[in-house]
């Protein structure tokens, strides 16, 4: 393990590597994952700093948001189950590409519920502060793949 010695004011305080950063957001990362599949939505937004900002839509900052739209998104798809297939990290910032997959049971995007299982893969982007939460989030799904098993697109000519 690599720590670095910063002198600050006569004192001596240790710091870690960019390696060691980028290790302890990914596992942070994985965790936070990993409690939103559990539904565990205190331990999940506790991984998020208190003035999160969602940057990829129009939000508020604040914990409060991210915990609404994770309530959201359970309440639309109960068994909805996130399996992240790569992740990159580098200093204060982590990227994953994930696999999701839910039963469609309840109405989405006005759609009675089919029953089938609906598969997408989003990617997110998130930058971590200096105690390891995240304080800015950027996503992309593929919303195209969802309306598309829910026969919202026109099929194959």
């Amino acid at each position: 393990r690599c720590i670095s010695v910063v002198a600050i004011q006569g004192a001596t305080v240790p710091t870690l590597e960019a390696s060691e950063i980028a290790n302890r957001n990914r596992s942070n990362y994985l965790a936070a994952k990993e409690a939103f599949n559990r539904k565990d939505l205190d331990t999940c937004v506790a991984f998020y700093a208190a003035d999160h900002q969602i940057r990829s839509k129009p939000s508020p900052k604040g914990r409060e948001h991210i915990r609404a739209f994770f309530a959201g998104t359970h309440q639309a798809w109960p068994d909805i189950q996130i399996v992240v297939e790569h992740t990159v990290a580098e200093k204060d910032w982590v990227m994953g590409r994930s696999v999701t997959t839910a039963t469609h049971t309840n109405v989405v995007f006005g759609v009675q519920p089919t029953q089938k299982r609906i598969q997408t893969t989003f990617w997110d982007l998130h930058r971590f502060d200096d105690d390891g939460l995240i304080v800015e989030t950027w996503n992309l799904m593929d919303s195209l793949a969802i309306m598309g098993q829910l026969g919202l697109l026109p099929g194959p000519r």
